[in-house]
């Protein structure tokens, strides 16, 4: 038996309005040993920066209150097990199993740091555009709280299936789009969307940092349906989740699912090399080609002289 199955109404949710909630997916141990490593590559980013080094994946950006970490790209190189760990917990291995499908693998692996204001706005927008034959997921694991009223994810639900007019939406509607709700989290939570549900979010106004790991999961036929990256890099994604997969329990994986995937791994560090030396970009996200900016959008009114 498997450890952890999405519920029926969580998976018709996804379907329906392009993202669920997972709630309390991570396990504690999971979840603290995360929120140290986050800690720490802050700080090593901040450090690094201050000497006027740049460290592999860390963007550093200057705020009006001074330099803070934005991202963390490719944590898979920077802490190889606590990477590995993530993604063989149950929940995502249910995740990868359950709404994705077979063939899932991991694609991308990001640390996000998101800061109270000023910080940047992550404005309306839709993520990659793709053909809709295969799922395309968006995993949100967080490490912090996402409250209601501070900056939490908002969703127009059941946007996904085509692109829309944001542009005109955001004019009109600002922040309040007919239909779009907040989505808040609990440290511990797993967010999962539709890579192309419209959504966004709204400054973050408490201190202290809200830190979210995301993982790009797809099957390998979407990634050779969308074109946007080689063969090559599918490839070495089937790797990558060869490696979950023997990190994983026996029962998390289909017995004939395993035919997908590579049986002659090397040593994990071998593999993660070959991963992080053979990038490709993603599918870019999608924003208005001219941003909008009204009296209370993107930054609330309230907050425009903070």
């Amino acid at each position: 038996m498997t450890e952890y199955r999405i519920p029926s109404e969580r998976r018709e949710q996804l379907l329906r309005d392009g993202y669920t909630l997972l709630p309390n997916a991570v396990p504690d141990s999971l979840l603290a040993r995360w929120r140290d490593l986050a800690s720490a590559l802050e700080a090593a980013a901040l450090q690094a920066h201050g000497r006027a080094e740049q460290l592999h994946g860390a963007c550093v950006i200057e705020d009006p209150a001074g330099p803070r970490v934005m991202r963390y790209d490719d944590v898979l190189g920077a802490d190889p097990d606590a990477a590995l760990d993530l993604l063989a917990c149950p929940a995502m291995m249910a995740v990868a199993r359950e709404l994705c499908g077979r063939g899932a693998v991991p694609m991308y692996m990001d640390l996000l740091y998101k800061h109270q204001h000023p910080h940047p706005v992550i404005l309306w927008h839709q993520g990659a555009q793709h053909p809709r034959g295969y799922p395309y997921l968006n995993v949100g694991l967080y490490l912090d709280d996402a409250d209601a009223g501070d900056g939490c994810l908002r969703y127009v639900p059941g946007t996904q299936n085509e692109l829309q007019d944001i542009a005109g939406l955001a004019k009109e509607y600002g922040w309040d789009i007919p239909g779009s709700v907040e989505q808040p989290a609990r440290a511990g939570d797993i967010l999962v969307q539709d890579m192309m549900v419209l959504h966004g979010s709204q400054p973050k106004r408490s201190p202290n940092p809200r830190r979210t790991v995301y993982v790009e999961i797809r099957p390998t036929d979407g990634i050779a349906e969308s074109g946007a990256q080689s063969a090559g890099w599918a490839a070495l994604r089937a790797r990558w989740m060869a490696m979950v997969v023997r990190r994983a329990a026996a029962t998390e994986w289909p017995d004939e699912w395993h035919v997908d995937l590579p049986s002659d791994l090397r040593s994990d560090a071998d593999e993660i090399a070959s991963i992080l030396a053979n990038p490709e970009p993603p599918i870019p996200a999608v924003y208005c080609v001219h941003p909008v900016e009204t009296d209370d959008y993107p930054v609330p009114a309230d907050l425009r002289d903070a």
